[in-house]
């Protein structure tokens, strides 16, 4: 299952292209140095206590494993560790785990014959996330921090109308200018994306990699750009026609844009849409109080995601998402696939 591990490396990259132009001041550097190494601490601290854990918990129990103290308990408790990255990547982290769990559970139930997860149902998903996501995304532009997501576009913040200004779009100059500037930078970063997983591996050989392009490698890249232009042509289609901006525009902006999901489909993009949007939502809800401050939801909701993930990894692992092998195995430095294959020895002695 690769839905969330291709989203979130789409956004990850695609952002970073973004940003390309942007050149790191030496403070910027220092601190990005700082994040890495707290990443690094909190994966050697929950891959370190995991087993830790699990011995404690056995030994507690009078030297017997259970299915859900071998992993889900140790890894639900050493989520907690989780308060070492910093706020700002904190909530970036938890929304990620958030997405995975909600893919694995949605996977669950597909098997199980409950739901059947369509191209179709997942357009629709991901047509309604867009536009909530970008609707809250214009509702909080006033802000002076906004809620960090890990999503291709933030859209702009609604423009007050003033009489000594003639655009009422929320951009300046031309629209035309506005919206194939969007969709081609965009389209660039999607194709740069799908040609580098392609190419970079084959760099030896770049005439041989070149002849393996094909139209499949510019899915990303049409859905990237016809997303945001579409997207920005509603907007701004709107603002002309009703002769002010308002962040109401961005619902059917957003629900239409979302057809470009047809291009790449994709459940990852379409939960974190969903999950955003809830995001932002829920920072609203802290701010007017009207979620509890003393009780850490957030982090709760981390460590059951974590042990839910960890847990499958080795108990349910065939539709476990794929970003879950890959971290772990990383994490662990590849100690995760022994530890795999000695549990498979002992269940393997006890079933025969």
């Amino acid at each position: 299952m690769t839905g969330l591990t291709d989203c979130s490396q789409y956004n990850y990259h695609a952002q970073n292209l973004m940003r390309g132009k942007k050149v790191l001041t030496k403070k910027e550097l220092i601190k990005a140095g700082e994040n890495y190494l707290r990443s690094t601490i909190l994966g050697a601290m929950i891959s370190g206590t995991c087993v830790t854990f699990g011995c404690i918990l056995r030994l507690l129990m009078g030297r017997k494993f259970t299915f859900f103290t071998y992993l889900m308990l140790p890894n639900t408790l050493n989520g907690l560790f989780i308060l070492l990255e910093p706020p700002s990547r904190r909530g970036l982290v938890i929304n990620l785990f958030c997405n995975l769990a909600i893919e694995y559970m949605l996977r669950c139930l597909e098997r199980a014959g409950y739901i059947a997860i369509t191209r179709g149902k997942q357009t629709v998903l991901f047509m309604l996330g867009s536009a909530l996501l970008f609707y809250l995304m214009r509702l909080e532009g006033e802000k002076k921090n906004r809620t960090p997501l890990l999503w291709l576009f933030t859209a702009e913040k609604v423009k007050q109308k003033t009489d000594d200004e003639q655009n009422v779009c929320p951009h300046k100059g031309t629209c035309t200018r506005y919206i194939a500037k969007g969709a081609g930078i965009y389209f660039g970063a999607g194709l740069c994306v799908s040609l580098a997983k392609t190419l970079l591996p084959k760099l030896r050989t770049p005439i041989k990699a070149l002849s393996t392009v094909r139209y499949n490698h510019f899915k990303l890249a049409l859905f990237f750009g016809s997303y945001i232009g579409i997207y920005r042509a509603i907007v701004c289609y709107l603002c002309r026609s009703r002769g002010y901006d308002s962040a109401l525009y961005a619902l059917p902006a957003g629900c239409i844009a979302g057809l470009s999901f047809l291009f790449k489909p994709n459940l990852g993009f379409a939960i974190a849409s969903l999950t955003g949007a809830f995001k932002i939502f829920s920072t609203t809800l802290y701010e007017k109080k009207m979620l509890p401050d003393n009780i850490p939801l957030p982090l709760l909701l981390y460590c059951f995601c974590q042990g839910t993930l960890f847990h499958t990894r080795f108990m349910d692992p065939d539709i476990c998402p794929s970003y879950m092998f890959n971290l772990i195995r990383s994490v662990s430095n590849g100690r995760s696939e022994i530890l795999y294959a000695n549990m498979l020895k002992i269940i393997n002695k006890i079933a025969i």
